[in-house]
């Protein structure tokens, strides 16, 4: 049991990591494309960046974060 402690470690590490880059990318998109800019003062409205969803799955996120597309 004890040599299968780091992997599950590294497995929930990477798996935390896969989700907040997935966050991330999908934030970073959403204001590349200014989906969430506000038409009458032109600033960004947090509350939109935190809960838009700005492509199909978090699959393309996670891709386009990692470099991959």
């Amino acid at each position: 049991m004890k040599h299968r402690a780091p992997l599950i470690a590294l497995s929930v590490l990477v798996i935390w990591l896969a989700t907040s880059l997935v966050r991330v990318e999908n934030q970073r998109y959403a204001l590349l494309i200014g989906m969430c800019r506000d038409a009458a003062t032109g600033l960004t409205d947090i509350t939109c960046i935190t809960n838009v969803q700005t492509r199909l799955s978090w699959i393309w996120h996670l891709m386009y974060g990692m470099g991959i597309l």
